[in-house]
Parts: C-alpha cells; structure tokens; sequence
C-alpha cells in the first residue's frame, strides 16, 4: 500500500517579532531623544543603549523620522491619559483646563521638532500623517470634555465646546512653535489661560482659574 507523500512545510517568511523588544527600543530611544536634539541623535546611539543589533532597529523602524514619531506617539498616549485623569479631579472645570495646558505645554517643551516635522507632513495621507492625526483627535476629545464641563458649570460661556477646544489646542501648538530659549513654562501656561479665559470665560471662570494660582 502506497503511502502518500509527505507535504513540505510552509516556508516562514521573516523573524516573528520578539514580545517587549519592540518597546526596549522604544524606551532607550526616549532617553535618548529626551537628552539630546533631534539631528544630533543616530541609530547606532539607539543600538548601544537598547543592546540590539542595528538590523533589528531597523526591522522596527525604518528610519530615524519613525522611530522619534514612534516615541512622540507613545508618549502622547501617555500624555492622553494624564489628561483624562485631570479632568477625573474635583478641581474646578475651569482649573482643569489649566492643568490641561500646563501638561500639554511640558510633554512638548523639550520635542519642539515634532511639530516643524509634523507642519511640513500632516497634511499628506501617509501613516505618520494619519497617526499623528488619530491622537491629535483623541488629544481634542479630552479638551472638549473639560470645556464642555466648564461651560456647563458656567465658567465659560454658553459655547462650541469642539471650536473652543480647536482654538485652546491651537494656542498651545502656536506657543510651542514660537517660543524662544529665555521663555519659561509657567509663564506661558498663565499667558494661554489668561488670553483663552479671557475670550471665553466668565468671571465666574476667571476667579476660579485665579484662585488656584500660587
């Protein structure tokens, strides 16, 4: 009796990817990118500090732009969720909007390239450009909320809580963009909330953000 013929195995194609390695190299590249300007930073610094070979960097990430937009887009998932948690407080709504900008304005302190990489590629349809956009919209979402909340508590006008919340994040990328090395954070986040409250506040608002101040 003829036995059938053994089948080939099929053939695997590339090295599956190895659980946790990808966020190793997520991880030593933050510290470094968070040390170091942009253009000053190369693979190989990525190679040592993660104990990989390049080969597997760049099987991850096919080139500098996408591993920094990788760690930029991790940690705005981080800096979502330090938002959400914000407006979760008992601080007055519109104190929260002022925690809001302060953490928003300190992630981005130190990563000013983002956005002069992100301005000149936002606009095309590649997957940076469409992941930059999914946060920035879950970012919008979170302010939206707490102007919502504010405006409910009648510490902002009677308002479109998602143009308001496009104006405020607006303002935050403008300062981001535009501030110089003798600028210091608290100061600017004062500057936005006074200039945002002062359009869309009421004094009832205005107090509260007022109070909370040191």
């Amino acid at each position: 009796m003829a036995h059938p013929e053994p089948q080939p195995l099929p053939v695997r194609r590339g090295r599956p990817p190895t659980p946790g390695l990808r966020e190793t190299i997520l991880r030593a590249a933050e510290a470094i990118f968070a040390r170091r300007d942009y253009h000053e930073v190369q693979i190989d610094d990525v190679v040592e500090a993660s104990g990989v070979g390049k080969g597997t960097v760049y099987r991850y990430f096919p080139s500098k732009q996408a591993l920094y937009l990788a760690v930029i887009f991790d940690g705005i998932e981080r800096l979502r969720a330090e938002l959400e948690a914000a407006v979760r407080t008992d601080e007055p709504p519109a104190r929260k909007l002022r925690g809001i900008v302060h953490r928003t304005l300190a992630y981005f302190w130190d990563r000013r390239f983002f956005f002069s990489l992100i301005h000149r590629n936002e606009h095309k349809a590649d997957g940076e450009a469409r992941e930059w956009l999914r946060h920035r919209s879950a970012l919008s979402r979170v302010v939206q909320d707490a102007v919502q909340e504010a405006v409910g508590a009648g510490q902002l006008r009677p308002l479109d809580a998602r143009i308001a919340a496009e104006l405020l994040l607006g303002m935050m990328r403008g300062v981001n963009r535009y501030r110089t090395k003798d600028d210091h954070l608290d100061e600017l986040v004062d500057l936005v909330i006074d200039v945002f409250m002062r359009g869309a506040g009421t004094p009832a608002g205005r107090r509260a953000v007022g109070a909370g101040k040191p």
